[in-house]
């Protein structure tokens, strides 16, 4: 048996186990075209995420870390942000779904660890970590500055690049930012598509730009908004909006911004081994194929130069 069938079969029972609802389907064939020029719009990059995590406490042995509780590994993380993390079943449920909880229970299963989940807001996501109430926290955070400051990192595991959507109409003669003027474009909120918006809002202001933000909760509410022409535009990551766009009649990529925003795993300073160990599992799962393989089912199209095998600890 191949190792990526081999790959296959092992991720069927953590994909099951861990996640109870389907991701949205899409067509078998995209009705509207997926790819859209590349490019780097100053006001979306973003700024130096952090020093090295290699500037806390080295790890002098990978295997020695540390968990809250034997034998589980206690995660953090705050449902909402699907197809990152949601609840099944919507209000009221209490199953968590998505990539990142899926991605988190294979690093459990290879730690050897039952994951445990348990909800978060932003005020104690991180320091909950930090405290050692939780082991980690993976919910689509940010490798920021100011995280780093609380917690360290794990090598990033996904880029947030950002693709602007437009109904088909509009996207004939697209001229960029200032073909937005006085239009509302649809954000999720929360997300650095919305900060990205904003400082794109900013940066061209009228009469050449400017344009309203809506945020979404559901950025698939985006989508539809934008079908039937309650909004002008979307902008969120770049899987997503492949996606919805292959799901969604009438809408087309015009522009993908390069923002060098990346998700990582966060882990307490304490524990530096478990960090360690955390990016081996997160290059394993790269090369074996796994990571792609969860990469598809929650966003329906390959991952693009995926995060890279995470370099080294």
């Amino acid at each position: 048996m191949g190792r990526l069938a081999l790959a296959a079969l092992l991720v069927v029972g953590v994909l099951s186990a861990a996640a109870c609802e389907e991701p949205a389907p899409t067509v078998a064939t995209p009705p509207n075209p997926t790819s859209a020029p590349a490019s780097v719009q100053a006001a979306c990059v973003a700024p130096p995420a952090h020093a090295s995590p290699a500037a806390s406490s080295p790890a002098s042995n990978s295997g020695d870390y540390t968990v809250a509780q034997s034998g589980i590994l206690l995660v953090g993380t705050i449902p909402g942000t699907a197809p990152f993390e949601s609840l099944n079943g919507g209000a009221g449920a209490t199953v968590p779904v998505g990539f990142d909880i899926d991605l988190i229970a294979e690093v459990a299963r290879r730690l050897g660890l039952r994951p445990e989940v348990q909800p978060e807001t932003e005020a104690t996501l991180l320091a909950d970590v930090a405290h050692g109430k939780t082991d980690v926290a993976i919910s689509a955070i940010p490798i920021s500055r100011q995280a780093s400051a609380a917690v360290d990192f794990t090598s990033p595991y996904f880029t947030e690049d950002l693709a602007l959507t437009v109904g088909v109409d509009q996207s004939r003669g697209f001229a960029g930012v200032k073909s937005l003027a006085g239009k509302t474009v649809g954000v999720l909120k929360g997300s650095y598509g919305q900060t990205c918006a904003q400082a794109l809002s900013g940066a061209h202001p009228p009469p050449d730009g400017g344009f309203a933000i809506k945020d979404y909760t559901d950025i698939s509410q985006a989508f539809t908004d934008l079908s039937v022409g309650r909004i002008g535009a979307v902008l969120t990551d770049v899987p997503t909006s492949r996606r919805l766009v292959q799901a969604v009649i009438g809408l087309q990529m015009v522009a993908i911004y390069r923002t060098s925003e990346v998700y990582g795993i966060a882990v307490a300073k304490t524990n530096p081994n478990l960090r360690a160990t955390l990016n081996r599992i997160l290059a394993d799962m790269v090369t074996d194929g796994i990571y792609a393989l969860i990469y598809q089912r929650w966003f329906q199209v390959p991952p693009p130069n995926q995060p890279g095998s995470p370099p080294a600890p």
